[in-house]
């Protein structure tokens, strides 16, 4: 049975609480991703900032010195390492979520998307296909 762990990210691009807005944007925008953890300096996972978050940044006129922590979204949705992937696959049915980070007692391990699990549907289809034919030859 695969776990999130099997399935993760598992080097994230994360941004500190107190970094600057732009600085978030630009780490999104040289990434190519939509959302980055929100992480203290000791490994726990403070929020998200997503690019639903930043859009707020417009109704701010002092965006130049608006922190990450203000736009951030606390204590979000995350899913445990050892989890089985048809729990995750469950989640990501429930609730428009692209990425859920992947955590081990409250510490940021990962992240996964919805990619992550369609690769891991992909693979397993090829293996099964691979073993029935190989059992037909």
């Amino acid at each position: 049975m695969f776990t999130v762990r099997d399935v993760m990210t598992k080097h994230v691009v994360t941004v500190d609480p107190d970094a600057p807005v732009e600085e978030a944007i630009d780490l999104m925008l040289r990434h190519r991703v939509s959302g980055l953890p929100v992480v203290a300096s000791c490994g726990q996972l403070l929020g998200v900032v997503t690019e639903f978050d930043i859009i707020g940044v417009f109704s701010d006129p002092d965006t130049e010195r608006s922190k990450v922590y203000h736009f951030m979204t606390r204590d979000p949705d995350v899913v445990e390492a050892r989890s089985c992937v048809y729990e995750l696959a469950e989640k990501f049915q429930a609730r428009p979520i692209r990425r859920y980070p992947v955590t081990e007692g409250g510490e940021l391990v990962g992240i996964v998307s919805r990619r992550d699990l369609i690769r891991l549907v992909r693979q397993t289809r090829a293996a099964v296909q691979h073993e029935c034919e190989e059992a037909l030859v």
